[in-house]
């Protein structure tokens, strides 16, 4: 794909143009982009995977991310229509790869990142709190901590889960990724199991994420909390 790179971006053009209200610029657009394609061999799924774009963000200090870090991703990728890669090298901080069509990636990139900041910030305060009760030990802590995280996610989760849309892109992204990236394995984290005597902890981190409120109009998305009010416009594709 790369030695034809710069061919196929302009098939890809002239198939934007044969969408033209202009039936003659539209028939000329359409008989450029066949003959090119017919010339150098390119087939409609090399031509698509030119409107793929990959948008890249910290996936935090932990070579390993936590089960809710990887939740996140996967659910916002979801959201937006995207897949979700995670680069990891060692000596290096992992990154999350948002993949996708047109500036989806950009607002999956930086929904996450708002996101993923809310929630450090709810941790951190949880944490005070966790450090100033009966926690017998540090790994008792850090349970607690996890069940705060994946109930904030749960919440969370059902505001994002109103913007999933169809598959309909998948196929073309995922051949992308084929030629690109080759195979590629799967990298689960395991949630932590709740008990009865989890339940004030479940409620604060579901309370924690109700400040959280997402929007979405036809050109943006927005969100914000009680705190803080972020917005950003995506860059046309």
């Amino acid at each position: 794909m790369k030695k034809y790179k710069k061919i196929i971006d302009k098939i890809y053009k002239c198939l934007r143009l044969s969408e033209s209200a202009n039936p003659n610029e539209a028939a000329l657009a359409l008989r450029q982009a066949t003959s090119m394609m017919r010339k150098h061999g390119i087939s409609d799924a090399q031509v698509m995977a030119a409107e793929v774009t990959e948008s890249t963000t910290q996936a935090g200090e932990r070579f390993n991310p936590p089960f809710w870090a990887l939740a996140l991703a996967n659910l916002i990728a979801e959201a937006f229509q995207c897949r979700n890669l995670i680069s990891r090298q060692y000596g290096r901080r992992p990154e999350f790869r948002f993949i996708g069509l047109g500036f989806k990636t950009e607002v999956a990139t930086y929904s996450y990142t708002v996101l993923h900041r809310y929630l450090l910030r709810a941790i951190e305060e949880f944490e005070l709190l966790v450090k100033e009760g009966e926690a017998k030990d540090e790994v008792e802590k850090q349970r607690r901590i996890e069940v705060f995280a994946q109930a904030w996610l749960f919440r969370v989760g059902r505001t994002v889960s109103e913007f999933i849309g169809d598959d309909a892109d998948t196929k073309i992204i995922d051949e992308y990724i084929q030629e690109k990236y080759g195979e590629t394995a799967e990298l689960a984290g395991e949630p932590i199991d709740t008990q009865n005597a989890d339940y004030d902890d479940i409620l604060s981190g579901m309370r924690a994420a109700n400040e959280v409120k997402i929007f979405r109009d036809r050109k943006s998305t927005r969100l914000n909390s009680s705190h803080t009010d972020i917005s950003r416009m995506p860059s046309s594709a």
